[in-house]
């Protein structure tokens, strides 16, 4: 005789209705506020990326058609590589002066002569003598020669920055000669200025 299986007590049914999406809205607000308090869920706000490293150089402008002045060679968040350029001179034998520049932000690298005043195949000579902070600069041709008209490099100076700040760069002393030995008077001397972001 087979008998018949027993029936299984019935099971417990789900709260439904408004009440039972009350509650589960409860749970998951409750679940939400302690996953905040907790630091879940991403985390607090970021801190904005530091600043690029940048050089900047400004340079000085004048009101003479003739001038020695600084100008920027080329583009270097670390270095920064100045000509020494002579513009509208009429028979420019040499130069010398004394440049300043600041010592706790940029550091002196090295000078190479400009095509300026060698034109013509001339010899010529360039001395740069570092002090702290200062350049002395002679630059001038050599022999029983004429001088050299129109605008070019005379030399170019090389700096490594090695601090943020700003300062100022400048002529100190300047001179500049014809090739009669008289001294070229109306010349501008324009530097310029440096501003470095590290």
């Amino acid at each position: 005789m087979i008998r018949p299986a027993p029936s299984r007590p019935p099971l417990p049914r789900r709260p439904q209705g408004r009440a039972a999406l009350g509650a589960a809205a409860v749970a998951c607000a409750a679940a939400g506020l302690w996953l905040a308090a907790c630091g879940g869920g991403g985390g607090g706000p970021t801190a904005p990326p530091p600043p690029a490293q940048s050089l900047v150089f400004t340079a000085a402008s004048g009101s003479s058609p003739t001038s020695v002045a600084l100008l920027r060679s080329g583009t270097s968040a670390s270095t920064l590589t100045l000509e020494v350029r002579a513009q509208g001179v009429t028979d420019l034998y040499g130069v010398a002066f004394d440049l300043t520049y600041p010592a706790s932000l940029l550091a002196f690298e090295g000078a190479s002569e400009g095509a300026f005043l060698g034109q013509g195949g001339i010899a010529t000579t360039v001395q740069v003598a570092e002090q702290p902070g200062r350049l002395v600069v002679g630059a001038t041709r050599l022999g029983v020669v004429g001088g050299v008209t129109g605008s070019g490099t005379l030399l170019i100076l090389s700096f490594r920055a090695i601090a943020a700040g700003s300062g100022d760069i400048a002529f100190s002393d300047p001179s500049a000669v014809a090739a009669t030995g008289n001294p070229v008077s109306d010349l501008d001397w324009l530097g310029g200025s440096v501003q470095i972001t590290r």
